[in-house]
């Protein structure tokens, strides 16, 4: 009888594709599990903002048909089928569509609690359905799929995430990834001007990154990958629009004037522990990569409205970052 050994080297290598702030559009995910496939990636992690931020209802109309409001525009679907092919290529964008009657309409304009447990609902029929196809195309692969909330996201999907099959939730855990690679994970962001659900003072947002780098073994800590939603301040993967006292961009000469936004908490963090990758996202016109010390940090960028995916390969050869590529799609 003939016996064969494993290709020792092929087996020590490892590949993840990462990508982030998705923010509920469904092409941008269909690509991501399709370059999964393609790129033959071992996992799949969304470093955060997976929730999308408009809700258009579509309103039943006494003669049949629907009404929307688009981007400021009234628009009548004649029929089902016609409101059908718009809120598909509304939930393409991330925006989430509620059929309704105008006194629905009403209420979600006049009751906040409502409005925002509409939302929830929405949000979390749309994550349910990403596990669900996650589950379907990667799981029978051997692909693992794990993602992550950020700043943007509802602090009540956290329970709601962590329940659903398909998926591995991430927020305040250390999991393995390979070998002694380990992956921390933290969403929140610092404070921005829109307040958002995790929107944190730097002091705290560091006491929350040092209680998850406190489960990492520290002779791993070099090892370690640092899913962290928010760049590290100075990086040059945190430039976003200064704005004025509106939150209008300033322009300057023709130009958008643009200034570092990223969390001086992560970047602390990075340069105290030294994990040797940092994976980060939150603004989404930083695409790039930037080495502090011996850590290497990613941004991907972020292009969902416009259906594209960016994203990022890294290879591990053992415990250790071989290689990495920033993809679109």
């Amino acid at each position: 009888m003939r016996w064969f050994r494993r290709n020792a080297a092929a087996a020590s290598r490892f590949r993840l594709l990462y990508a982030t702030d998705l923010h509920g559009a469904d092409r941008t995910f269909r690509k991501l599990l399709n370059a999964a496939l393609a790129y033959e990636a071992h996992a799949v992690l969304i470093g955060g903002d997976l929730t999308g931020k408009v809700l258009v209802p579509f309103v039943r109309q006494p003669h049949g048909g629907w009404l929307a409001a688009i981007d400021g525009e009234p628009r009548l679907f004649p029929d089902d089928r016609a409101a059908e092919a718009a809120a598909s290529e509304l939930a393409d964008q991330g925006v989430y569509v509620l059929r309704c009657d105008p006194d629905t309409v009403e209420r979600l304009d006049g009751d906040p609690a409502f409005r925002d447990a509409v939302f929830l609902r929405l949000m979390q029929e749309r994550l349910a359905h990403w596990a669900s196809l996650a589950q379907e195309r990667l799981a029978p692969r051997g692909i693992r799929f794990l993602w992550n909330c950020g700043n943007d996201d509802p602090l009540e999907l956290d329970p709601f995430l962590a329940d659903l099959p398909g998926a591995e939730f991430l927020e305040g855990r250390v999991v393995p990834l390979v070998g002694r690679v380990r992956v921390a994970s933290v969403g929140a962001a610092n404070l921005t001007p829109w307040r958002c659900p995790r929107d944190l003072p730097e002091e705290e947002l560091a006491r929350r990154i040092d209680a998850v780098v406190a489960q990492i073994p520290e002779p791993d800590l070099r090892f370690a990958v640092f899913n962290f939603h928010c760049p590290p301040y100075g990086s040059g993967l945190d430039l976003a629009p200064r704005l004025d006292e509106t939150l209008k961009p300033v322009v300057v000469g023709g130009v958008v004037e643009t200034v570092p936004v990223g969390s001086t908490a992560v970047r602390a963090a990075i340069e105290q522990y030294a994990p040797q990758l940092g994976l980060h996202g939150h603004i989404h016109e930083s695409r790039g990569a930037h080495r502090l010390g011996r850590t290497l940090c990613l941004n991907p960028g972020s292009e969902y409205r416009e259906g594209v995916l960016r994203a990022a390969l890294i290879d591990f050869d053992g415990d250790a970052v071989r290689n990495y590529l920033l993809v679109s799609a």
